[in-house]
This record gives C-alpha cells, sequence and structure tokens, in this order.
C-alpha cells in the first residue's frame, strides 16, 4: 500500500511527463509549421526553374541538332520567290494555320529538321513555340521574320537561339529552283545581302521561345 508521499511523488512524475510530452507536440507543431512555411515555396521554385533549365537545354540541343547536316540554314533560305518562306502560301496550303506567310507546326515540321524536333518534343506535349529570324537588312537595319508564330509567349517562357553565318555559296530556293543565295534575284529574296562586297551574305540569328 503506497503512502501519500508515494501518491504525491507519482503525481509528480505523471504531471512532470505530461508537460515534457506538450512541449515536445509544441515542438514538432513549430518545426512542422516552418518546415510548411519556407521548404514549400523553394521545393516550388526549384522546381519551376529546373523544368525552364531542361525546356531551355532541349531548345538549345535542338537548334544545334538541327544545325548539323545543313538543314537550318536550308529553312531559312527555302523562300517562295515573293518575300516570304516556302510553302506558306494559302493558294497551295488552303489548310495553314497562321497568316503572314508562317508555318503552322505541322508544315514545319514536313519541311525542317528543326521542326521535327519541335513538333515531338514540345508540340506534342502541349507547349507552344514561335521561331523567329534576325538579320540585317541592306541599309544596316535589323530586321525580324517569323517561321512559326503561336502567340504572345507567358512570363515564363524560355528563349534559345543560335547564329548562321549564310555564305554567297550557300544554296537558296528562289521559288522554282535552288541556286547560290547570292544569285537570287532581288524581288525573290527574303534574306537581303548585308554587305555587297562581302562574301558573307548575311548573319542570320535563329531565335526559338518556348511556353
Amino acid at each position: 500500500m503506497k503512502g501519500p508521499n508515494n501518491e504525491m511523488a507519482d503525481r509528480g512524475q505523471a504531471y512532470t511527463l505530461e508537460g515534457f510530452i506538450s512541449a515536445m507536440v509544441l515542438v514538432m507543431a513549430v518545426l512542422f509549421a516552418l518546415q510548411a512555411v519556407v521548404l514549400t515555396p523553394s521545393t516550388g521554385g526549384l522546381a519551376d526553374r529546373s523544368i525552364q533549365a531542361q525546356m531551355q537545354q532541349e531548345a538549345q540541343d535542338a537548334l544545334v541538332v538541327a544545325d548539323q547536316d545543313g538543314d537550318l540554314t536550308e529553312t531559312i533560305l527555302y523562300w517562295d520567290g515573293e518575300g516570304g518562306f516556302g510553302d506558306t502560301d494559302i493558294s497551295e496550303n488552303p489548310n495553314r494555320e497562321a497568316d503572314n506567310g508562317t508555318y503552322s507546326t505541322d508544315q514545319f515540321a514536313n519541311v525542317s529538321t528543326l521542326g521535327q524536333i519541335m513538333n515531338q518534343s514540345f508540340a506534342q506535349q502541349g507547349w507552344n513555340y514561335n521561331v523567329e529570324i534576325h538579320y540585317t537588312d541592306d541599309d544596316g537595319d535589323f530586321e525580324t521574320k517569323s517561321l512559326v508564330y503561336q502567340g504572345s509567349p507567358s512570363s515564363g517562357a524560355q528563349t534559345a537561339s543560335y547564329t548562321i553565318a549564310v555564305l554567297d555559296d550557300d544554296q537558296a530556293y528562289d521559288g522554282s529552283n535552288w541556286m547560290n543565295v547570292s544569285d537570287v534575284n532581288g524581288d525573290a529574296r527574303t534574306i537581303p545581302k548585308a554587305e555587297p562586297n562581302e562574301p558573307v551574305y548575311n548573319v542570320v540569328e535563329v531565335r526559338l521561345t518556348i511556353w
């Protein structure tokens, strides 16, 4: 049989243990709350940045691969003879999805290696993309033309670019035949020669924007 002193001791130990457990629960709750406030946004941000970095790298790789066999140069020199790109004329392509001489993503895949890669890696996965070329005209002004235009990019869009030096003897299509780009009639040129007396016809930046 326990005496009063033993009962008080047991009660005191119980209170002490209860207080300790309560304190541990409180500490755990605080730590959990701190993790929820600090770690969750960081984790999400890191995931977003990782996806964006991967998108940009894949876009850059697509440009490099497309240039390996000269296809990227051929793509930007495939003209319709009227200042636009080949196979974008609406009379020949009644199902064309875009205006102003630009390709739909499916059409772009049909005329270029870059289009095939972009279609498989991005368009079919639900991503939008634009393809632009930037160059200097014969007056020294910067010009931009779109090969593919799917709208205004979102704030999280990623961009990759690749620069091509087009030489006078690179082959261009004038709407009916392939010939040296420097021999294409002026009215049939989509990209003009920048410097009349230089062997470099023009320097063209191909820019991809994905969102």
